[in-house]
This record gives C-alpha cells, structure tokens and sequence, in this order.
C-alpha cells in the first residue's frame, strides 16, 4: 500500500517535472523564435555603370531592382557613390527594374569667355550707321550771295558727290561697306513744285556761254522773293545716298537708303527792278 501511494507521488511529480520541462521548453521556443525565423542575410548586388551610364544592381536586400517608389533615396546613395566623376552635372531618369538613364547637361556659364559672335549682316547695319555719310555742299547760278532773275533758271548742283566706304570687323568676321550718292532733290520753298535731279546737277562754267549749256537741275524762279520771309525763298537740298556691303564668307547684301539735307536763303528779284 505504501508502495503504491510512493509510486503514485512519485508518477505526480515525474509528471510535474515534465510539464514544467514542457512549459520551459514551449517558452524557450517562444523567446528563441525571432532569431529561428530570420531568413539568411541577402547582400545587395552592387551598383555598376557601363560605358553608356546605364546604372544596374539591387536597390533591396534580397530582391534585384524594384520601383523607384520607396527605394529613391538607397538607389540615390547607391548610384553618387559608385558612378564616375564628371566635369559636368547629370540627370538621370529612373526606368521600371531599377535602371537609371543618366546624361550630362550643360550649364549656362554666368561669365561666358571671349566675346559674343556677330554675324556679318548685323556688322555691316552697325557699321553703315556710324557712317560718316556728309550733308550736301550746294553751289548755285548765280553764285549764293548774288540775286538771282525772275524768269532766268537758277542751277544747282552738289561739290562733294562721291562714295564714301567704311570696314569693320569683330567676332571673326570682316564686312566692308560702300555708300554712293544716288539722287538729288531741290525744294525752291515758297510752296513751289521740286526738282528732281538724275545725278549731282552740272556745274555751270561762267567762262563759257549760258547758251552752250545745259543742266537738268535747275529752277525759273516766276516770282519774285520780296514779300518772303527775309526777302529770300528758303531752298532746301536732299541728297539720297544707297550702300552696298560685303563680308567673310561671301556674304554681301543691299542697305537702306539714308538722306543728308541742307537749306539756305536764295534771294530772287524782277529785272526791272535792275533799272531803277
């Protein structure tokens, strides 16, 4: 009888002990089972670059590529610290599976070196502008000073008729341009027709007769300049010049016209007048 209640305690404890074991062991499963569940390390291939930027490798552990979402800043450090240095910045564009596109951009130089490039027209419009293109020295007939007749043609015609040139160059390029004198315009004043003269007028000879000569620059005067202001018609002289230009390249081209006037008093009375 003692017997068996020894065995009967000694069954109760055995089985005591081996919950107890079985509990310790449960929790040492629990407390242990972080660490069973981890999977093995991955390590990440690393970035490379081939000759034409292209830029492949894991961007997380354990997985090859991945979208862009999420993984910007890793592919980021992982493309600064493994990409060559250039001479100048990159921007790159990110594709599905983790491969980036990356090309050089240039960046506008606050300082440019050297001069900016002109082309040869916009020389030669500079240049044909500082042109010193004169105004019209006049003679007349009668000489100015002297009264000219009511009824008597009275000449015109310009001294310093003759082309003018001027060159330039900058920006390495070279123009040349050439101004001539076209056309000869001659206002009597007082509300009167003009004349328009083909060329620079002909100068009259006084040692020759007024007969022999002819001129198509001239103007008859039908009244005469008493009642004007200063007792003179105000006459007015317009000379029309035109340019050409060449340059390098055998570039070349027409200019705009440009136009140089001058006024001065010409004093016209009746022939009797001659006679008081």
């Amino acid at each position: 009888m003692a017997h068996q209640q020894v065995s009967c305690i000694g069954r109760g404890l055995l089985n005591r002990l081996i919950i107890a074991s079985a509990s310790s062991f449960a929790c040492g499963v629990v407390l242990s089972q972080p660490a069973a569940a981890a999977p093995p390390s991955q390590r990440p291939k690393p970035p490379s670059v081939n000759g034409r930027t292209y830029v492949f490798g894991a961007h997380q552990d354990g997985r090859p590529g991945g979208a862009p979402g999420g993984q910007g800043p890793r592919a980021q450090r992982a493309l600064s610290g493994s990409a060559p240095k250039k001479s100048l910045p990159t921007l790159c564009s990110w594709w599905r599976g983790g491969v980036a596109v990356c090309k050089p951009i240039s960046v506008p130089d606050d300082k440019p070196e050297g001069k900016p490039k002109v082309s040869p027209a916009e020389l030669a419009i500079t240049e044909w502008r500082r042109l010193p293109v004169p105004a019209p020295v006049v003679r007349t007939a009668p000489p100015r000073g002297r009264d000219g007749l009511v009824g008597l043609p009275h000449w015109f015609w310009v001294a310093n008729w003759r082309p003018l040139t001027g060159r330039a160059e900058a920006g390495g390029v070279w123009i040349e341009v050439t101004a001539r004198p076209q056309n000869l315009t001659i206002e009597p004043g007082g509300g009167q027709r003009p004349v328009r003269c083909s060329g620079s007028g002909t100068a009259y000879d006084p040692s020759r007769p007024a007969v022999s000569q002819r001129t198509d620059c001239s103007y008859t005067f039908t009244r005469s300049s008493f009642r004007r202001p200063g007792g003179a018609y105000r006459v007015r002289a317009t000379v029309v010049w035109g340019g050409t230009w060449t340059g390098s390249g055998g570039t070349g081209g027409v200019l705009p016209p440009l136009s140089r006037s001058v006024s001065f008093p010409v004093r016209v009375v009746e022939a009797q007048s001659l006679y008081r």
